[in-house]
């Protein structure tokens, strides 16, 4: 499916969501009038360095190249940024600043191709900051230059390099900038999440460049390496959606509501309410998220976004974790069982060598194993269902969704407990015990 035929549609889908949104009472915001008369009075262009009223906030970033799971066994390679003697990583570190700081962000470049630093949405920063080759500085191979400004709004920002843009940014040179209010909030916590697509079949050495995203991420990585997010029942949290990729995203949250609270940096006149966000490339959107009980999903409502590869379930796909799960008259409810065997109290017979282990009717054959070191045990699928298996304890190890017939093989060599989950099906567990 050609995905990049979906913007017309997703363009008119956006004006048709602000021309249908409820429209505020007059009282609850300024006249038209009153908007324009603050924008042209409003103070703009550079503000000076020596006028920063808080801390000094420095960062220094170094750019290298890396391998990086970003999806099951699926190793692609990345232009990271990293702070010196830091793993680099993509997303790059956060820059965290509050209203009033003076940030200084020096980029090293430790590679052989020069790069720059652009800070998306920041307004306040000379023009010779603003990391566009032709019109300030391109950091040249072994070569370093300070970025400097001061942080006079709160909001969501980005920065990434502005160097044969189409390229770097697909290979992952971005990063998240927050800058934070100085004053007490609503919330107790705030997230960023990154919103980008990844080719990974991708050369930077092929020239021209051109992607055809396969995969989907949230900070850098796809479902089901995608974190989970804990808002705990009643507490109240700032999301901060930034997308830096080249495709449109609807960011669509099940059992609860956004409260978009900010656009681009910019606090909104009139917050509204919505479940679903449609963000095109470089928007940024912050929105109020209040946790309940339950674990609901929150990901990209554009099918093919919610694929590895073409595969479902995959892509931008992840969990609000909450409370405790009630029923639907309200009392707590009970954890679901699908395996009454994994119940049992008796321990099974030691195995090695080679355990199969089939996967039929939405469980595991064996619910608890006990091996020796050095045992394979191999899952095959038996259902039509696609099944995705997730392996934590002292080594870890995830599968590729496995369809009917699918296999999966893991030899543990270390002795412990290992807890075997389905990603798409969370109730499918089972353990192994490893011994000597």
């Amino acid at each position: 499916m050609n995905i990049r035929a979906l913007l017309p549609f997703t363009k008119c889908f956006a004006l048709a969501s602000l021309l249908l949104a409820p429209a505020p009472l007059a009282a609850d915001v300024p006249s038209r009038d009153e908007i324009v008369k603050r924008f042209v009075n409003a103070a703009n262009g550079t503000v000076p360095t020596t006028k920063f009223t808080g801390e000094v906030r420095a960062y220094t970033l170094e750019v290298h190249e890396i391998e990086t799971e970003i999806a099951p066994g699926v190793k692609v390679k990345q232009w990271a940024f990293g702070v010196p003697g830091g793993a680099p990583s993509v997303p790059g570190p956060e820059i965290r600043a509050k209203v009033g700081d003076l940030v200084r962000i020096t980029l090293r470049n430790t590679t052989g191709r020069a790069h720059t630093i652009h800070l998306h949405g920041i307004n306040s920063l000379a023009q010779e900051m603003d990391g566009v080759p032709h019109t300030s500085h391109a950091v040249l191979p072994g070569e370093s230059f300070t970025y400097e400004f001061v942080a006079t709004e709160a909001g969501s920002f980005m920065y990434h390099c502005h160097v044969e843009t189409n390229l770097h940014l697909d290979m992952g040179m971005y990063g998240a900038v927050v800058i934070e209010p100085r004053e007490p909030q609503a919330w107790s916590k705030d997230h960023v999440l990154m919103l980008d697509e990844w080719d990974s079949r991708q050369d930077p050495d092929v020239t021209p460049h051109r992607a055809t995203p396969n995969y989907f991420l949230v900070n850098g990585r796809a479902y089901p390496f995608i974190a989970d997010l804990a808002i705990p029942n009643g507490e109240v949290h700032l999301l901060r959606f930034m997308n830096i990729g080249s495709e449109v995203h609807s960011m669509h949250l099940h059992g609860m509501t956004f409260l978009v609270v900010a656009k681009d940096g910019q606090d909104l006149a009139a917050p509204y309410q919505a479940d679903t966000l449609l963000l095109g490339p470089g928007e940024r959107y912050d929105v109020l998220v209040k946790g309940r009980d339950g674990t609901f999903p929150l990901h990209d409502h554009i099918p093919p976004h919610g694929t590895n590869d073409g595969v479902d379930p995959g892509g931008m796909h992840f969990m609000v974790v909450g409370g405790p799960a009630l029923d639907a008259r309200g009392q707590v409810a009970p954890t679901h069982d699908h395996d009454h065997a994994a119940a049992e109290t008796s321990l099974p017979e030691v195995q090695s060598g080679t355990v199969d282990v089939a996967i039929s009717g939405f469980k595991f054959s064996a619910p608890i194993l006990r091996v020796k070191r050095g045992t394979k045990v191999v899952w095959t699928n038996m259902d039509l269902a696609a099944h995705a298996l997730g392996v934590k304890g002292p080594k870890e190890a995830s599968s590729w969704s496995l369809g009917k017939g699918g296999r999966f093989a893991v030899t543990f060599d270390a002795v412990g407990t290992y807890d075997v989950q389905c990603g798409p099906h969370p109730f499918m567990t089972m353990k192994i015990l490893v011994e000597n």
